[in-house]
C-alpha cells in the first residue's frame, strides 16, 4: 500500500516518529511531500529515510510560509508538485493540515489531476469552531465535502469537524509518542537533589511562562525550561539573578528529548487562552491547547505532569496527572508543593502516566489505526477491532453521519454504529445537529 503524506508548518517534528512506525508495516510505502519545516524535522526525515528503505520524502519549495503570516494556513507548495511522484500513483494521500489549510486545497487539486479516484484522509486538531476570512471558508467546505475520512485527533475535534458540516466518517487518533525513545528513567531522581519543575515548548505568553515563573519563585524550586520565543530574556534574566537554579535549553532534536526530561521531577504545560490576530489583523483566532503532545513525552519517561485546564490538556492528561484552573498560580503553586513534599504520590501518579502513554498514546497504535482504515478505504479487509495489545492506541471509529462508536481494549467493539453499515468515506443519510466543540 502506497500512502503519500503532505505535511506543511514548523512545528512538524514529532510527524516523523509516525513515520516510522507506519514504515514498521512492510506492506506500506510511505512518500512525503513536506514544506517550511523546521531544520529537526529535515535531519529526522533524513535519517529515516536512510534507515527505512520504503520511505521517500521531498521538501518542496514553498511559497508564501508561516515565517511571513505566522500561520502554518498560509502555506503553499510550489506548483507541480504532484509530479515530484513521477507517475507512480498512490493507494491513498493522507493530508496533516487542517481543512482550510492552502497545502489541503493543493492536496486535493493535486489527487483530481494526477489521481483522481484515490482516497483521501484529513487530519483534525481544531478544537474551537472558528471562522476564516475569504477565500479559507470556500477552501474548508471543498475538503468536507471531497475527503473520505477524517482523523480528528480528540473528540473535540471531531466535535469541531461535525460542528463545522462535515458529515463523512471519521475516527478518533490521538497525537502519539515514541514509547521505544520515550522510556521511564532507569531509577527515581534522588530525594537529595533539589525539586526540579521543567517546561518544554514555546516560550510565549500563551503558554502560560510568566505564570510558571511565578510559580517557581513561591516555591523556591529550580527550573529546567527546553525552548526558545519572545519570552526567552525574561527566562535569562531569571537564570542571572538565580544561579544554577534557572537553566534553559534551547530546542533540540527530539532525539535528545528524554534525556533533558529525566532531570525533570514535574512536567508543567501551564498554558493559557490568547487571541491570536496574526492572519488578519481584525480577525481574532482563539488559541486554546489542542492537544499537549510533551505531556505524553513525559508521562511516557515516568515524570509526573501537571496542566492548566485550557483545551485539551484535561483529556491528555486524564487521572494520571494534575490539572488546575488556567491563570491562578496559586493553585499551580499548591500542585507542584504537592509533588514536592509527597514523593510517594508523585510516584503513583508517575505509574499511572506510563501506563496511559503507552496503552493510549503510542504512535504505533495511532499507525494500526490509520493502516485500518487505509486498508478498507483501498478495497482492503474491513477495520477490526482496535487492539491495544502492548502500546497501542484505540481508534475510536465514526461512521459517516452516525453515532460515535469505539473499541474496547479486549478487542470488543462496544458503542453504536450505523446500522446500515455505510462504509468510510460515504454520506450519512442523517444529518445530527451540530455539536459545540468541548472548551474544558
Amino acid at each position: 500500500m502506497h500512502v503519500l503524506i503532505t505535511a506543511a508548518g514548523k512545528r512538524t517534528e514529532h510527524w516523523t516518529a509516525l513515520f516510522a512506525a507506519l514504515c514498521d508495516r512492510p506492506e506500506v510505502t510511505l512518500t512525503v511531500l513536506a514544506a517550511d519545516v523546521s531544520a529537526p524535522t529535515h535531519r529526522a526525515l533524513d535519517r529515516l529515510a536512510r534507515q527505512r528503505p520504503n520511505l521517500r520524502y521531498h521538501l518542496v519549495p514553498h511559497l508564501l510560509g508561516e515565517d511571513r503570516t505566522g500561520h502554518m494556513a498560509s502555506v503553499l507548495f510550489r506548483p507541480g508538485t504532484g509530479r515530484l511522484l513521477g507517475g507512480q500513483r498512490p493507494d491513498v494521500v493522507h493530508v496533516i493540515g487542517e481543512a482550510a489549510y492552502l497545502t489541503t486545497w493543493q492536496a486535493i487539486r493535486m489527487r483530481q489531476r494526477y489521481w483522481a479516484g484515490t482516497p483521501i484522509t484529513l487530519y483534525a486538531a481544531q478544537n474551537i469552531v472558528m471562522r476564516f476570512p475569504v477565500p479559507f471558508p470556500r477552501l474548508e467546505r471543498q475538503a468536507y465535502d471531497t475527503v473520505d475520512h477524517a482523523f480528528p485527533i480528540t473528540p473535540a475535534a471531531l466535535g469541531v469537524l461535525r460542528a463545522k458540516g462535515y458529515r463523512g466518517a471519521a475516527t478518533i487518533v490521538p497525537l502519539g509518542v515514541d514509547t521505544a525513545l520515550f522510556r521511564p528513567r532507569a531509577s527515581p531522581r534522588p530525594s537529595s537533589e533539589r525539586f526540579t519543575v521543567g517546561f518544554v515548548g514555546r516560550l510565549e505568553p500563551h503558554k502560560g511562562v510568566r505564570d510558571l515563573l511565578r510559580a517557581v519563585d513561591l516555591l523556591d524550586c529550580d527550573l529546567l525550561a527546553v525552548g526558545g520565543g519572545s519570552l526567552r530574556p525574561e527566562i535569562e534574566r531569571l537564570a542571572d539573578s538565580r544561579p544554577g537554579r534557572v537553566r534553559l535549553h534551547g530546542w533540540t532534536d527530539h532525539a535528545d528529548l528524554p534525556r533533558l526530561l529525566s532531570r525533570m521531577d514535574v512536567l508543567v504545560l501551564p498554558s493559557i487562552e490568547v487571541i491570536q490576530r496574526n492572519l488578519v489583523r481584525w480577525i481574532g483566532i482563539p488559541l486554546r491547547e489542542q492537544f499537549g503532545r510533551v505531556l505524553v513525552e513525559a508521562m511516557a519517561c515516568g515524570v509526573p505532569v501537571v496542566g492548566s485546564d485550557v483545551g485539551e490538556i484535561p483529556y491528555v492528561i486524564g487521572t494520571a496527572g494534575l490539572t488546575y484552573p488556567a491563570g491562578d498560580v496559586l493553585a499551580l503553586t499548591d500542585r507542584l508543593a504537592r509533588l514536592r513534599d509527597n514523593r510517594d504520590f508523585a510516584q503513583r501518579l508517575a505509574t499511572q502516566g506510563v501506563s496511559r502513554a503507552t496503552t493510549e498514546f503510542s504512535w504505533t497504535g495511532t499507525a494500526d489505526s490509520m493502516c485500518r482504515v487505509w486498508r478498507q478505504l483501498t478495497g482492503g479487509a474491513s477495520p477490526e477491532p482496535a487492539s491495544t495489545g502492548a502500546g497501542g492506541a484505540v481508534g475510536r471509529h465514526e461512521p459517516a453521519g452516525g453515532a460515535v462508536g469505539h473499541h474496547d481494549p479486549a478487542g470488543g467493539a462496544v458503542g453504536h454504529h450505523d446500522p446500515a453499515g455505510a462504509p468510510a468515506g460515504t454520506s450519512g443519510r442523517s444529518v445530527p445537529d451540530a455539536q459545540k466543540a468541548r472548551t474544558s
